[in-house]
């Protein structure tokens, strides 16, 4: 009892050894409680605060309770300061204001850490190609620093927030032109987000980088593009407001996918139609392509060759509708929407004609099998209505010229 006695009147003889040994009782205390927090903690986070299943495979756990165990220290040094008496005034404001910084700063890690939960939670209940909230989220975490810096500012000055916030008015011109894209990209992402024209999931198209693929992932400052040859690339938010850009995911949503196509006929074969070539058409058009048979019968009834002419019927008209009856024969044509075979102004590499209809099949393989197959049967039966196909002679073609 005596030594007791003896080293606490020595102590209180010393304030440098006193605070010395109260600091260091301090940091043991609150040693101790982040052990007891990592040891306690991650079980009342799972069951009171996240409600989540031991298994989760988040990690979402660890990350709340490891932020919850780097204040629960700092809180617990800084009341054991205001309860161990004879402490100096200057050890406890130092104290006040070291526990007041890293408190603020790891309040602010564990609401950054809360709202990527948030935007992860999000996602897994509504799918990646729901509707983005990273933006919002990257705007919150800005706000939510921007408080934690002038109240870190405010603690270390101690002076009040609010003089803090009145002083910033005499820097904000150059605070805007230091964060100037920032902001923009602010309010280019806050336009995107709430108009909806963009979305996780999206194809888009970006004619001025040659730029074409699916939306993975919508932040603040940038957008980042899966291109179809799997290469990323990152967009800035605000460009998809000041450029032209290409969202096809409302084909998708439509069912139809446009086929906008030409081939070029030599003008040169383009003739009167007569009756023996309504005789050789009668005999090709299958039975399935009822219009174009009864129209080519009729005809033949009741016009010569002379009539023909005069009413102006050309091989080219004829085939024209029959490519028109072909489309509308193929189920993986929609008839609900824009369906036209016509022709274009002429060129010197022939007569456009232009393919204007739309697929049912939507995604790429499919669609482009059926595009295949409508060019090519339009090439193969182009002969069957004395019309040729337009090309520039090939190499073959001036060797067969030369005489031999």
């Amino acid at each position: 009892m005596q030594t007791l006695l003896f080293i606490w009147d020595w102590l209180k003889s010393s304030p440098f050894a006193f605070s010395l040994l109260a600091v260091v009782f301090m940091l043991f205390t609150a040693f101790v409680t982040a052990i007891i927090c990592k040891l306690f903690l991650l079980g009342l986070v799972r069951r009171f605060i996240l409600h989540s299943h031991k298994h989760d495979p988040l990690d979402k756990d660890m990350r709340v309770a490891r932020r919850l165990t780097n204040i629960i220290p700092v809180v617990t040094f800084y009341f054991l300061s205001r309860l161990i008496p004879g402490l100096p005034p200057g050890l406890q404001e130092a104290i006040s204001t070291i526990c007041g910084v890293l408190f603020i700063i790891n309040a602010t890690m564990l609401i950054n850490e809360l709202l990527d939960i948030t935007n992860t939670t999000y996602i897994r209940r509504h799918g990646e190609k729901a509707h983005s909230i990273k933006g919002y989220v990257q705007i919150g975490k800005i706000i939510v620093s921007s408080i934690a810096t002038i109240l870190v500012i405010a603690t270390l000055s101690n002076k009040s927030p609010v003089i803090i916030i009145s002083s910033l008015g005499a820097v904000a011109a150059v605070l805007m032109l230091v964060f100037q894209h920032t902001l923009t990209s602010l309010v280019a992402n806050i336009q995107v987000s709430s108009s909806n024209v963009i979305q996780t999931g999206d194809w888009i198209e970006i004619a001025h980088g040659e730029i074409s693929g699916e939306v993975v992932d919508i932040a603040l400052h940038t957008i980042t593009i899966r291109n179809w040859d799997n290469t990323l690339s990152r967009v800035p938010t605000k460009n998809l407001i000041t450029e032209t850009y290409t969202n096809w995911q409302p084909m998708f949503s439509s069912g139809g996918r446009r086929i906008k196509r030409s081939f070029f006929v030599d003008q040169s074969s383009v003739t009167f139609a007569d009756t023996a070539l309504l005789e050789r058409l009668t005999a090709l058009s299958p039975e399935k392509y009822v219009g174009l048979k009864e129209y080519l019968s009729k005809k033949m009834a009741t016009l010569s060759d002379e009539q023909l002419s005069h009413h102006g019927i050309t091989n080219l008209g004829l085939f024209r509708k029959y490519l028109l009856e072909y489309l509308k024969g193929r189920e993986d044509i929609r008839k609900d929407m824009y369906l036209v075979v016509r022709q274009l102004s002429p060129t010197s590499e022939g007569l456009p004609i232009e393919i204007y209809c739309f697929s049912s099949n939507v995604f790429w393989e499919n669609y482009e099998e059926t595009q295949s197959e409508i060019f090519e049967y339009m090439y193969a039966t182009a002969r069957y209505f004395s019309l040729g196909i337009y090309q520039k002679p090939s190499g073959t073609d001036v060797s067969n010229m030369l005489p031999k």
